[in-house]
């Protein structure tokens, strides 16, 4: 990765860490060490984020993309949630349908075609509520996982 990727990454991670903060009133701050695997950002309860800065997005980056979040996630015990932004366009956010939905079923975690995609303040709406409703998510994920093992 060259150095001017790893410095839009950092900023990409800076620019939703302040939109998330102000959304939610949450002390959201980019990770400083980040290992592979880890989430892109801290002070987010319950979820795992990865934050994306790219040229353009395209369905097919985002499913990628996707796929590296949820694992993330299942690694971290937490929620997966993606931020992407493409050059000279808006913050997006990737969440799993699942997360409004009473009646849920395992592939729901992980698939792509299982996620909601809005708006940082869509993401934001849900995540708060998230906080007061208990998901057993993790287990779906486990579930998830070892069917594809």
């Amino acid at each position: 990765m060259s150095a001017t990727s790893r410095t839009k990454g950092q900023t990409g991670e800076r620019e939703i860490a302040a939109i998330v903060r102000d959304l939610t009133g949450w002390d959201v701050r980019r990770r400083v060490r980040q290992h592979e695997g880890d989430s892109d950002l801290e002070g987010i309860p319950g979820w795992s984020v990865e934050v994306k800065r790219h040229r353009q997005a395209q369905r097919s980056d985002i499913s990628h993309w996707w796929a590296q979040t949820v694992a993330q996630a299942q690694r971290a015990g937490a929620l997966p949630v993606l931020f992407f932004r493409a050059d000279r366009d808006q913050w997006r956010a990737v969440w799993p349908v699942a997360v409004t939905l009473a009646i849920q079923q395992a592939e729901m975690w992980a698939a792509y075609e299982w996620t909601a995609e809005g708006s940082p303040a869509a993401w934001a709406a849900v995540a708060r509520d998230a906080l007061t409703v208990r998901f057993e998510p993790y287990e779906l994920l486990a579930e998830v996982k070892d069917q594809t093992l």
